[in-house]
């Protein structure tokens, strides 16, 4: 197995990863629409943002690998952001760089492998954006250019100025030991640590501004049963699945929280409860219209999902009793949902 070489700018590779706040921090949905995309267009099991940083790879998006982060000696990300052209491998067997690469010759056994180095504005290589697939396969140089493509959209939405609100700044504020203890990786999410300091943060907010904040608690139904079904692996992607749909509904600046693996909670700042009520509809149409996927296994599951806006006088109270509260509030009634639809 070859091991990659170090970039010449590997401090300044380090410190430009470290600012932009890609590291043990939230999936995000900008970057998730693109890697499904990806799948998509080509066709494959597995596409990743990878970004490769001091002795790993951090997996900022991640459609069909059940893995958070690698070690980037076995990485061939870290081969890939050596070159500004893609690194393509039709049949990792056959090229004596991975052939006894351990992501070869066990799980998830790549065979097939392309990743275009992604940049910031100034040109420093972060990562890739990659392509893995268990079965060899040709990849032309049209191929080659959309992925040259779907990577300048990745490296867009790297340079727009990031948004000022309490869970960016609260992601930045965190040291990367922090961030690595308040985050669920495979899921993409806050854990219940995470929410509860980020929570402290957002009562903090609504009490300088005046604003109410809202809880959207999001139950699974028939989870155990569907465990006993499908495995606890194939639970993993429905998880996955279930907080990417609450990333793509969700409006800028929501946090969201995975406190179990069939139980979420996302953060709405500053909605009213119109505007609350709305999108709350929309997520509910959301998991009535799409399949939870895993591996060519669909299953289609009943959401229960509850409410709880704070008052000014819960202002006071601890993430811990918020939380509580979200708790006890009750599942939200198919007549509930369409008295709240606009005419």
């Amino acid at each position: 197995m070859q091991k990659p070489d170090t970039p010449q700018n590997e401090d300044e590779r380090t410190r430009t990863i470290h600012n932009l706040g890609l590291i043990y921090s939230p999936s995000e949905a900008r970057f998730d629409r693109i890697t499904r995309l990806v799948c998509r267009h080509f066709d494959v099991s597995t596409a990743l943002v990878s970004i490769i940083y001091k002795e790993f790879q951090w997996f900022k998006s991640n459609q069909g690998l059940n893995a958070c982060s690698t070690d980037r000696e076995i990485s061939f990300c870290g081969h890939a952001i050596l070159s500004d052209e893609a690194l393509v491998v039709e049949n990792a067997l056959l090229d004596p760089r991975f052939m006894d690469n351990p992501l070869v010759t066990e799980g998830p056994k790549i065979r097939f492998y392309a990743g275009q180095p992604i940049h910031d504005p100034f040109g420093v290589a972060l990562g890739t954006l990659c392509l893995i697939d268990g079965s060899p396969r040709q990849f032309t140089e049209e191929d080659r250019r959309d992925l040259k493509d779907f990577a300048r959209l990745i490296e867009a939405e790297i340079a727009k100025p990031i948004d000022d609100n309490v869970v960016t700044r609260f992601v930045l504020s965190l040291s990367e030991q922090q961030r690595l203890l308040l985050i669920d990786p495979l899921v993409g999410t806050w854990n219940r640590r995470g929410l509860e300091a980020l929570l402290e943060k957002e009562i903090e907010q609504a009490r300088r501004s005046k604003q109410d904040i809202s809880l959207i608690r999001l139950k699974l139904g028939a989870f155990q049963d569907m465990q006993s079904r499908f495995g606890p692996e194939r639970m993993i992607d429905f998880s996955k699945f279930t907080a990417s749909i609450l990333r793509d509904t969700m409006t800028g600046g929501c946090g969201v929280a995975s406190l179990a693996s069939d139980e979420f909670v996302t953060t709405c700042p500053g909605l009213r409860q119109t505007e609350l009520l709305k999108l709350v509809d929309h997520l509910e149409s959301q998991f009535k219209r799409n399949m939870l996927e895993t591996q060519g296994v669909k299953a289609l599951v009943d959401v229960e999902v509850s409410i709880l806006t704070l008052s000014r006088e819960q202002l006071d109270c601890s993430p811990e009793e918020v939380l509580a509260l979200l708790q006890k509030q009750p599942a939200r009634q198919d007549d509930q949902q369409d008295t709240h639809k606009p005419a």
